[in-house]
Order: structure tokens, then sequence, then C-alpha cells
């Protein structure tokens, strides 16, 4: 048993030493980095979206009526309308228009109907941001969180229907009123003139004849 063993490991130790001269070890680098491990499943994910993104992508073809595609606009108006009513809106209608429907009437306005119609939206708007749920107020929001529309109305038109009237500002107004009262004064003054005159055409005759005597 000793003598074939004992050649075996007389031939491995020929062949280590022939193999050690010729490629005589060296000795390890001063760093080796440390190999990072692979990781199969990102690999394998990767692979599989390169795969899917080179294939052809399918075309979708909308099936649905012409009448319905046309009608588009009409059905998002119709959504809108819908989203709103869930969404609980806030309307308000403010009428603050004028109608005259006589004569001889004289009034007076501060400004414009337009003018009237911006300040009243703007201090409704104010007073609703003021008095929001922020501050105990109106709540914008509704039970969902979803933002409640606010449409404001405002009717401040101007209506006349008779003769004589009149309607200006307060610049106007007051010239209007000087005009009104120097012409009854030069009424009054006229009035009492021609009265003067008659009076002195009845008293004529009498001074006349006492002149005489």
């Amino acid at each position: 048993m000793d003598g074939p063993i004992r050649q075996i490991r007389d031939f491995a130790s020929h062949l280590l030493a022939k193999e050690v001269s010729h490629h005589p070890l060296s000795p390890p680098p001063a760093y080796t980095p440390n190999r990072q491990p692979l990781d199969l499943l990102a690999i394998t994910a990767r692979q599989l979206e390169q795969q899917r993104e080179a294939q052809p992508r399918p075309v979708l073809i909308d099936n649905s009526p012409v009448t319905t595609l046309l009608s588009g606009s009409a059905i998002d108006d119709a959504a809108s309308d819908m989203a709103e009513e869930e969404s609980s809106p806030i309307f308000l209608r403010i009428n603050t228009s004028i109608k005259v429907a006589s004569n001889n009437n004289v009034l007076c306005l501060d400004a414009t109907p337009t003018d009237n119609a911006k300040q009243i939206a703007e201090a409704v708007v104010k007073a609703m941001r003021d008095y929001s749920a922020g501050n105990a107020g109106l709540p914008m929001i509704d039970e969902e969180g979803r933002p409640r529309p606010v449409k404001i109305d405002v009717d401040a038109g101007v209506t006349v229907e008779g003769a004589n009237n009149f309607l200006g500002s307060k610049h106007v107004f007051q010239q209007f009123l000087e005009v009104q009262r120097n012409a009854q004064d030069r009424g009054q003054r006229r009035r009492r003139e021609e009265s003067e005159e008659e009076a002195d055409e009845t008293a004529g005759p009498s001074k006349r004849s006492r002149s005489t005597d």
C-alpha cells in the first residue's frame, strides 16, 4: 500500500514543482476592491422591461359613435353642471336696478350703474373672504373637501318710462337745481313787474286828473 501512495505523492510534488518553476507565485496586490454581489432580480426585471419596450405597441381604436364624439362639449358642460350641483354652489342674486314709471321726476345718482354693480360685487367677495370658514363664517368647501363654486348675479340696470324725468350725478343735480332756481326767480320777477304795470295803468286816469287840478 505504501508503495503506490508514495509514487502518487512524488508525481504530484513533481508536477507542482514544475508548475511553480514555469509560473512563479506573485504576491497579492496591495488593494483588491470588493466585488458587489449580483442582483439577479434587478437584472431579470431590466431585461424584461427592455424586451417589452422593443415590442410594437398596440393601436387603440375608439368604437364610439360619431354623434358621441361630436357632442363632447355638450357632455362636458353637462358634467360640469352636475359637478357644480353635487358640490353645493353658492349663488347670490343682487338687484339694485332703478325703474322710473312716471313723469317729472328728479333722481340723483352717486355712481353709474356699471360702477355700482362693480362696487357691490367687490363688497360681496370681500365679505365672503372675511367671513369664510377660517374666520368661523361661511364654509367655502363641501363635506368632501371640494371647493364650492360662487356665482354672483348683479342687476344694476336703469329703466325710465315717462316724460320730463331727470337722472344724473350729484354735480349735474346741483347744476339742475341752480337752473331751476334761476328760472323761478326770473318768473317771479316777471310776474311782479307785470303786476306793477297793471297797477300803474289802473291808477293812471286818477293821477292825471289830480295833476290838472
